[in-house]
């Protein structure tokens, strides 16, 4: 009865360890079909469009994460992991590679934004001709909105222009600071402020604010996107990767009012 019993519990238990296998390795699976992406806000609508056309072609999930590229770097420096992070400046981007949190030899260029001035809708009367650039400040005299400089690369080429153009002194007192690049357009957008200095690719997808006047590129430094492999790469990580080089996910970019390069 003994040895029956020994047999018969060694049957359970080698019945518990193959279930606890196949659960293993169905959980492995599922794992590898979903890719934690880490993206500046300014991107969310264009990620959106290619998680969701993405997946459809392969089967592999996207889970998004957007917040500025600084606090996305932050997020990644205090213990956070993700598949693949698109920055919105190279800064953030070296940043986290000297860190050791990225893939250095994966880095590559994604597409390139401008900045354009903007004020909502309602405004129909203001009309900036490249003559009147340099009266900027007088042209509005509500609140400015624009991005954190410290964390928001939209906030840095935002004051690389107001630098470059003079204009420090003028618009002392009119910045609303925002926490990235879409709550700087939302500002705008909300009416909360009277001007706005945000990317063309956001104003571009909006219907509530007006683009009167788009910057040459020379105003601020190269506005460029980079994206790069985490440190931990799956299999489904080179078949995203390879999609991104697509012509597909150049046309979705460009459609979003990026300019691929």
């Amino acid at each position: 009865m003994s040895s029956f019993i020994s047999g018969n519990s060694l049957l359970r238990f080698s019945f518990f360890i193959t279930v606890m296998l196949c659960l293993s390795c169905s959980t492995a699976k599922k794992k590898e079909k979903v890719l934690t992406v880490y993206a500046a806000a300014s991107v969310s609508k264009v990620m959106h469009e290619i998680a969701t056309d993405f997946k459809k072609s392969t089967g592999i999930t996207l889970r998004m994460n957007f917040a500025s590229s600084g606090t996305l770097a932050r997020q990644l420096e205090g213990g956070a992991e993700c598949d693949y992070f698109v920055s919105a400046s190279r800064e953030w981007m070296s940043y986290a590679d000297s860190l050791n949190l990225i893939d250095k030899q994966s880095i590559h260029a994604l597409v390139n934004n401008r900045i354009v001035a903007v004020v909502p809708v309602s405004n129909t009367d203001l009309v900036i001709r490249p003559g009147e650039i340099a009266r900027f400040p007088s042209l509005f005299q509500g609140r400015l909105s624009i991005g954190d400089p410290n964390y928001v690369p939209v906030g840095k080429y935002a004051q690389q222009i107001i630098e470059k153009y003079n204009w420090k002194s003028a618009l002392n007192g009119k910045y609303l600071p925002a926490k990235d690049a879409r709550d700087a357009l939302f500002m705008v957008e909300m009416g909360e402020a009277e001007m706005g200095l945000v990317y063309y690719s956001d104003a571009f997808q909006s219907k509530k604010v007006r683009i009167v006047y788009t910057f040459p590129a020379q105003a601020c430094d190269i506005i460029r996107y980079y994206g790069a492999a985490g440190k931990n790469k799956k299999k489904a990580l080179t078949t995203f990767i390879s999609y991104l080089q697509s012509e597909k996910a150049h046309q979705i970019w460009m459609d979003n009012g990026f300019n691929h390069r």
